[in-house]
């Protein structure tokens, strides 16, 4: 989910290839043969040219420049309230050996994103915008849904291909382009620009996680009224704002409300917790932080 800002990600098969593969890990993959791996969630096999552990390894590089970059928000209480939804999602789902981390970064920008390998982030301005843990927790199903889809790897692996001159992709785009301030601190695999039927695929499993917890997930709409609400009219921080990186082909809600319909299970006693949720978010900064400049 996210807004203009240095930093420049890969999603659909027009991304550009991320500075990670250019050096250290680009050597291997670019000398590698062409291969195929399952996808965990579909059970399809989809173009894979790095391994599991390339993929843990670029997370784990990107996840150092976040932290440095943007800067993660200075509550501990607020980072372990994610950090424990998260992994409750994480434990059940089709990877749950990856060393998933989930982080609230202090950035006003309406935002979330997944790096490779299983490091999930929230920014605050996203967390001041929604209303209760049940939004929320399908907003972080969304993004492990990215992470157990291996859609990073697929965009990547794209990317490598026309690096390589096979004619997969485009590794220039314009809308890479806009991000310019963050451009040089290596996170280029930030925000990957992912086609409709990735975002799909993470609604599916946003939804499914958030249901397996017990959530009300007829929350979900809301976040993504929300975030097109929010998105357009742009909130500040260094982060795009959620529509810059997540396209919006204009039936995402539509989408949802039919996996409503086929939803066998009675929501009226599903967890909302909003009252939690407003209690743990109290004092949080909303929009810009005077005290960043």
């Amino acid at each position: 989910m996210t807004r203009r800002s240095g930093i420049r990600f890969l999603r659909d098969s027009s991304s550009l290839i991320p500075a990670l593969l250019i050096t250290g890990l680009g050597a291997g993959l670019a000398a590698g043969p062409l291969g195929c791996a399952r996808n965990p969630v579909t059970g399809k096999s989809e173009l894979a040219l790095i391994s599991e552990s390339q993929e843990i390894q670029m997370g784990q590089q990107a996840a150092q420049d976040v932290a440095q970059t943007i800067g993660l928000y200075k509550d501990d209480n607020v980072q372990a309230y994610l950090a424990g939804l998260g992994k409750n999602i994480a434990a059940k789902s089709e990877r749950p050996n990856l060393p998933w981390e989930f982080h609230v970064v202090d950035d006003a920008s309406v935002n979330a994103f997944a790096l490779p390998g299983g490091f999930i982030y929230v920014t605050r301005g996203l967390m001041t915008s929604i209303n209760d843990e049940a939004e929320l927790m399908t907003v972080v199903g969304h993004e492990v849904g990215h992470v157990t889809n291996r859609h990073s790897v697929q965009q990547i692996s794209k990317a490598q291909l026309a690096q390589l001159g096979l004619g997969v992709g485009s590794i220039l785009s314009s809308d890479i382009a806009r991000f310019g301030q963050l451009a040089s601190t290596g996170l280029q695999i930030l925000f990957l620009k992912y086609s409709r039927d990735a975002e799909n695929q993470a609604d599916q499993a946003g939804f499914r996680y958030a249901l397996n917890q017990g959530y009300d997930v007829r929350e979900m709409t809301k976040v993504f009224e929300t975030l097109d609400r929010l998105s357009q009219a742009g909130g500040g921080g260094k982060l795009p704002e959620w529509l810059a990186t997540h396209p919006d082909p204009g039936n995402r809600i539509k989408h949802i409300e039919q996996m409503l319909d086929t939803t066998h299970v009675d929501l009226t006693r599903a967890k909302v917790n909003r009252d939690d949720y407003l209690r743990r978010i109290q004092g949080m900064t909303f929009g810009e932080d005077p005290r960043q400049g």
